[in-house]
């Protein structure tokens, strides 16, 4: 196999799986029609890349750049799944600071903008509610956010309880405690997931030991590797192989979580 052969089917597999929204928070019908220019676009930039630098060098330099592709990817990840955990985490805070406000007898409308105010996260709830607008649509829309998805229960309690008149902190003392045992449902299942990842990525860098060992040994594999069609060929097959591993149990994982 050529090298330019290699290069674009290389990055065709691994584009597509850096481009597939594998998570939750991304599976959008227009994240979704993002994949095909990105596909594209990925598989052009290798095709100037093997002709204007040279097939060798050109194979070098696409390896590189999908594998800073696929750690950005992983690290953009991590840093989703944290912001949605501390969201998680919010929304209950505002369930429990919005009830102490209405047990203390303040009207609704200034105990969720008293409640809301410190966070701008909340900035469209608080702005509903002190415009006398329509606080449930607010409470929806922010629940649209990642993390956030404990809202739609406050709103579907807001709505009743602005229609019948009913009472509204408890209601949301038990939405905070439901939304409290699901957070630690999910922190358990991340604690469960984190061996698995944690081997994935480890088996993914061991090969770079096994470099280390054989140079140590006088094997030379860097030589073979860059220097030769059969080399490159290996080369290509094992980051491809271990980039797509990482990304399938971070696909995994990541339904898990749901």
């Amino acid at each position: 196999m050529s090298p330019l052969a290699l290069s674009v089917a290389l990055a065709a597999s691994t584009a597509w799986a850096l481009a597939a929204r594998t998570s939750r928070w991304g599976s959008t019908p227009s994240a979704q029609r993002g994949r095909y220019p990105t596909l594209l676009a990925v598989a052009g930039g290798v095709v100037t890349a093997v002709f204007v630098l040279g097939p060798w060098i050109g194979a070098y330099a696409v390896g590189a750049g999908l594998v800073g592709l696929a750690v950005r990817r992983l690290v953009g990840d991590a840093r989703h799944r944290q912001v949605r955990r501390h969201r998680q985490g919010a929304v209950i805070e505002l369930c429990d600071a919005l009830a102490a406000e209405l047990h203390a007898g303040l009207p609704t409308r200034h105990a969720i903008a008293w409640a809301c105010h410190d966070d701008p996260h909340w900035s469209v709830i608080t702005t509903a509610a002190r415009l006398d607008g329509d606080v449930g649509a607010a409470l929806r829309t922010g629940a649209e956010r990642p993390g956030a998805r404990g809202l739609l229960a406050v709103a579907a309690a807001w709505d009743v309880s602005a229609r019948s008149g009913a009472g509204l902190a408890g209601v949301l003392d038990r939405v905070a405690g439901a939304l409290r045992d699901e957070q630690d449902a999910s922190v358990e299942v991340a604690a469960s997931l984190a061996p698995a990842r944690a081997t994935a990525k480890l088996l993914a860098g061991l090969p770079v030991f096994g470099l280390g060992l054989g140079a140590s040994m006088g094997a030379r594999p860097l030589d073979f590797l860059l220097g030769t069609g059969l080399g490159l060929c290996c080369l290509a097959m094992g980051v491809g192989l271990a980039l797509g591993g990482v990304l399938w149990v971070e696909r995994l994982a990541d339904a898990a979580e749901i």
